[in-house]
């Protein structure tokens, strides 16, 4: 799985967008993120817990505060959780190859002086 790919898709962009910004317009949504409006439009009733105000049609320049929903916020935690895992397991990866280098090297080592 490539994490790079998943990392720039344009929900999770917004999601980060939205992590640090609390009041925005749709326009500056779709400009941070990437989406068309009406990708936004479909997208919002997942990704954010919305008030009447933003159940109907949203206005684009029109600023409103925009709560992550919470089910939306938990899966992004789980993404970055995911994203430490694989890079932590590829750093684990790393390291046991080159013990297993200098162990080698070692053993090899050590019969040159056994046998010298």
């Amino acid at each position: 799985m490539q994490i790079d790919k998943i990392e720039s898709h344009k929900y999770i962009k917004l999601l980060e967008y939205a992590l640090e910004n609390r009041n925005f317009t749709k326009v500056q949504a779709c400009e941070a993120s990437g989406l068309s409006q009406s990708d936004f439009d479909f997208i919002k009733w997942q990704i954010f817990s919305l008030s009447a105000a933003q159940e109907s049609f949203v206005s684009p320049n029109e600023e409103h505060e925009w709560k992550l929903a919470p089910q939306a916020f938990f899966n992004y935690l789980q993404f970055q959780e995911f994203k430490h895992a694989v890079n932590t397991a590829e750093v684990s990866k790393r390291i046991a190859i080159a013990s297993i280098i200098i162990s080698g090297l070692l053993a090899i080592a050590s019969l040159v002086v056994s046998f010298g």
